[in-house]
C-alpha cells in the first residue's frame, strides 16, 4: 500500500519534505533497537549497515517518491514488483552466481513489461517526458531496493534482523536531516488530517513494521516461500489504487502486469537448472551455484 499512500500524499507535499518527516519519524521509532549493533562485535558491521541504509532509505525511497508525482500508484506497484529481476541481475554481476537461460528469458520478459507500462505514447512526441522520467525513477529505486535486500540479508543474520533493520534505517534516514529546512510551518498547517494519517502509515507502517517484517521473512523463510510474498505487492498496490485513488485498469497496465508477473514466475519458479560445464580451473564439486529465490 506504500505506493498508494505516497501517490496520495505527494500531490499535497513535495517529495523532499515528505521524506524528511517520514524518515525522521521512522528513525526515532527504531532508534532504541540499534543498541546491539553499537556494542561489542556488532560495531564491525556499522560501515556496511550505513551503506545498506543509504541504498534503502535514499536510493530506493527518494527516486520512487519523486517518480510517484507523475506515475499512477498502480503502475508504480507493478514496476516495484520487478525487484526479483534486479536481485537476479545483481547476484549474477556481483556475487558470481550462475543464471540459467530460462531465468535470463524471464528477466527479459519482466523488463519488457516495465517498458510496456511506460506506454508507447510516452515514447512519442505526444507523450509526457515527466511520465517517462517517473517510470525510470521508480525502476531505478527498485534496483536500489534489490541491492539493499542483498546487502542487508547477511547483516541480518550476523546482527539479528531487528537491530540490522533499525541501524540501517537510522543511518540512511540521517541523510534527510540536511534537508530539514525544507519543512516549513506553513506546509504542515495546510495538510489535512488524511495526509497526516498517510504520513504515519508510511513512517510507522511501511518503514518500521513493513521493513522489519520483510527482513525477518527473508532470513527465516525458505527461498520459494519468501519469493512468493513478492507477488502480493503488485496485487495489493493495484487494488488499493483502484479502491482509494479511483485509478482505472488500462490495457497497458494489464499487459505490462502480465508480462512482469509472468517473467518473474519464469525466473524464480523451481525447476531443472541449465547444466553448463564449470569454468576452467573450478574444482569438480565446486561449480558456481545457480541463482535461487531471493533469500536462498
Amino acid at each position: 500500500m506504500a505506493p498508494v499512500a505516497t501517490r496520495a500524499l505527494v500531490l499535497q507535499l513535495a517529495p523532499l519534505p515528505l521524506l524528511v518527516i517520514r524518515m525522521g519519524v521512522a528513525a526515532v521509532a527504531l532508534l532504541p533497537w540499534c543498541g546491539p549493533v553499537l556494542r561489542g562485535p556488532g560495531r564491525q558491521y556499522i560501515p556496511r549497515l550505513i551503506v545498506a541504509g543509504l541504498l534503502g532509505m535514499v536510493g530506493y525511497n527518494l527516486p520512487v517518491t519523486i517518480g510517484l508525482q507523475w506515475v499512477p500508484a498502480s503502475t508504480a506497484g507493478l514496476i516495484l514488483a520487478s525487484e526479483p529481476v534486479w536481485l537476479l541481475l545483481l547476484a549474477a554481476a556481483f556475487l558470481g552466481e550462475r543464471v540459467s537461460r530460462r531465468s535470463w528469458a524471464g528477466a527479459a520478459v519482466a523488463l519488457a513489461g516495465v517498458a510496456v507500462l511506460a506506454g508507447p505514447g510516452v515514447l512519442s512526441s505526444r507523450g509526457s517526458s515527466r511520465e517517462l522520467a517517473g517510470v525510470s525513477l521508480i525502476a531505478l529505486g527498485t534496483l536500489f531496493f534489490a541491492a539493499y535486500t542483498l546487502m542487508l540479508r547477511p547483516l541480518s543474520r550476523a546482527c539479528g534482523p531487528v537491530p540490522a533493520t533499525a541501524a540501517s534505517t537510522v543511518a540512511g534516514s540521517a541523510f534527510y536531516a540536511a534537508f530539514a529546512a525544507t519543512v516549513t510551518p506553513d506546509q504542515l498547517e495546510r495538510l489535512p488530517a488524511a495526509a497526516w494519517g498517510e504520513l504515519a502509515f508510511l513512517a510507522l507502517g511501511s518503514n518500521v513494521l513493513g521493513m522489519l517484517a520483510w527482513n525477518l521473512a527473508v532470513v527465516r523463510l525458505p527461498g520459494p516461500r519468501a519469493g512468493l510474498l513478492l507477488y502480493l505487492e503488485p496485487l495489493v498496490s493495484v487494488a488499493g489504487a483502484v479502491v482509494f485513488l479511483g485509478e482505472r485498469l488500462s490495457a497497458e497496465l494489464v499487459a505490462g502486469g502480465i508480462l512482469i508477473l509472468g517473467g518473474i514466475a519464469a525466473t524464480w519458479a523451481p525447476g531443472p537448472r541449465d547444466k553448463d560445464p564449470p569454468p576452467t580451473g573450478t574444482p569438480v564439486g565446486h561449480q558456481p551455484r545457480s541463482i535461487a529465490p531471493p533469500d536462498s
